[in-house]
């Protein structure tokens, strides 16, 4: 089920992603399926929050650096 998150900087109301939208902005990429599958389960064990705690802010931007990371 699907949590409701506040970022504390303009209190806007998010939702984490479908496992079918990361799976499609991963192909947009040329990224494997199984990658974006990675990518969504990660943070999904994760409550959709970064490393130090915070919470996911964009997941595509997050996505974008995930992809960065693989490549460097």
């Amino acid at each position: 089920m699907a949590q409701y998150k506040t970022t504390s900087l303009n209190n806007v109301i998010s939702l984490p992603p479908h496992v079918e939208e990361v799976r499609s902005f991963f192909i947009q990429q040329s990224v494997p399926v199984s990658e974006a599958e990675v990518f969504y389960f990660y943070y999904q064990s994760t409550g959709w929050h970064k490393e130090n705690g915070m919470p996911l802010g964009n997941w595509k931007e997050a996505a974008l650096d995930w992809l960065y990371n693989l490549e460097n």
